[in-house]
């Protein structure tokens, strides 16, 4: 069975979009988020999550020892699907946050677990 959760592939930030977004200062604004646009800033407001410092707060405050970096981010992820962001921009957002907090918090992200995810269903097809 398909996870339903986060996968970076599904993601549609651009490559160049995302490395300006991890080497920018944050501001605040949740549009520097790649992803994040009037309908996801919408719902997350309504959560009330009104900058990047909350939403990157909101990734980390599902974490606890138990938690490895996949569930962590399909926690993200399924936490804005409960908010009703838009489908083809979470996969984004996901992606865009969890990298970011990388560079801080070397391990809370890593990509990798999700290339040996592809790499087992190419062996069992």
């Amino acid at each position: 069975m398909a996870n339903k959760g986060f996968n970076p592939n599904n993601s549609k930030v651009s490559d160049n979009r995302l490395s300006e977004f991890l080497r920018a200062e944050i501001s605040g604004d949740l549009s520097e988020v790649p992803g994040v646009g009037p309908a996801s800033v919408t719902a997350l407001n309504a959560d009330g999550i009104q900058t990047t410092y909350q939403l990157l707060g909101k990734f980390l405050s599902l974490k606890d020892s138990e938690v490895g970096a996949v569930e962590l981010a399909d926690r993200f992820y399924h936490w804005l699907t409960s908010l009703g962001t838009p489908t083809g921009f979470r996969a984004g957002v996901v992606l865009s946050i969890a990298e970011k907090l990388n560079l801080t918090y070397n391990g809370i992200f890593d990509a990798t677990e999700y290339q040996e995810d592809e790499d087992k269903d190419t062996e069992d097809a």
